[in-house]
């Protein structure tokens, strides 16, 4: 009897689950077949759920990776991206072997682009008429998504830029200079490296302005604005680099004022001495620097006042104006009075502007 019960029972329950696997991937296979007749007949939706029936009761992996990839397909006619995207997600993750790993990855930037720029999906198919009734935005899951399957990809830097611009308009900074930072970490010499920095720059720049206790906004600002400013010397956005450092410069400085004013107030003006000596010796073209050297001359007998040089970078950026260019073309004139009587535009036939007055006497 215990030698029935070792052997033949687990003899008896493995065919049974052979039978039961075999029956699971013959109606796996069926299911599919009806799904490719419906796909082939332009009921994408109805196809899309029978793929998804196949896949979920088959056992073999060639079954359930085929099941997936009707699924993307469907999905796709359907325009249920957000479906596609999970469907990729999952053939990826399970079934790498059966899928064309380049094309997919790209296919989910792509994805993530369209939700970004402003695709929304309907929130129940057999109500999809209803304008209103749409799903929720998925912009910053789908790009996380894609950027953690594959973070090197070459769509990767651009992905991160546009989720850092995303972050930006939804008033996340931190998550936004998270981004920004990952580019110029993982992508360093890409094109997109060069905004990432500048734009790093300014979004710790502008967290100085609100509030920085330790100073470490600014001081990261101003480390990254002289990095462009080395790497960049000739680009387009030169000026606006190195009047946003002389800014940030200026915050410095008044962060090391206001420390020195503190210690002033509480009688400690040997330390009060060195945090003037700062600003006069490191910012000496700072907005503070006049007034530190003011309150150094009356807290400390030794020292003689000496001439600072000029601001080196203008504090606000240089607004150029520029003449519209001559032309030589016949200048269409419009007539300035009612009294006219013109109601199509005059040509100015000998290059000189004519007057109301003198399209009268031409009249004449």
């Amino acid at each position: 009897m215990n030698v029935f019960r070792k052997i033949f029972i687990p003899v008896i329950l493995f065919a049974v689950l052979a039978v039961r696997i075999y029956a699971a991937d013959s109606e796996a296979a069926e299911l599919y077949t009806q799904g490719r007749k419906l796909y082939l007949a332009g009921e994408y939706y109805d196809a899309a759920k029978k793929f998804e029936r196949s896949y979920a009761i088959a056992t073999e992996a060639a079954v359930r990776a085929n099941s997936l990839l009707a699924q993307i397909g469907a999905f796709r006619m359907c325009k249920l991206y957000y479906r596609e995207f999970n469907a990729i997600e999952l053939l990826l993750e399970r079934y790498p072997e059966y899928a064309d790993c380049q094309t997919l990855i790209s296919r989910e930037y792509e994805i993530a682009e369209y939700f970004r720029t402003g695709l929304r999906e309907p929130s129940f198919w057999i109500l999809r008429w209803i304008p209103w009734l749409k799903d929720v935005d998925r912009t910053e899951e789908l790009y996380l998504k894609a950027l953690k399957r594959s973070p090197y990809a070459k769509e990767a830097p651009a992905a991160h830029m546009k989720l850092a611009i995303f972050y930006d308009l939804e008033g996340k900074t931190q998550p936004s200079l998270v981004q920004l930072r990952l580019i110029l970490q993982r992508h360093p010499k890409s094109p997109e490296s060069k905004y990432a920095r500048l734009a790093l720059a300014n979004g710790l720049f502008e967290l100085a302005r609100r509030g920085d206790g330790d100073s470490r906004y600014v001081n990261e600002a101003v480390l990254e604005f002289n990095e462009f400013c080395k790497r960049y010397p000739d680009s387009s956005e030169i000026e606006f680099a190195r009047t946003k450092l002389a800014q940030a410069r200026d915050i410095q400085a008044e962060r090391l004022l206001e420390i020195a004013e503190y210690y002033r107030k509480n009688g400690r003006s040997e330390a009060s001495e060195r945090y003037l000596a700062k600003v006069m010796g490191n910012f000496p073209d700072s907005k503070s620097a006049p007034e530190a050297e003011k309150i150094l001359s009356d807290i400390s007998e030794n020292y003689l006042p000496g001439d600072f040089p000029g601001r080196s970078e203008a504090r606000r950026p240089d607004l150029r104006s520029y003449a519209i260019p001559e032309t030589k073309e016949l200048i269409l004139v419009s007539p300035l009075d009612k009294d006219s009587h013109y109601l199509l535009p005059v040509p100015d036939l000998k290059g000189e502007l004519l007057q109301p007055k003198k399209i009268k006497e031409v009249k004449k």
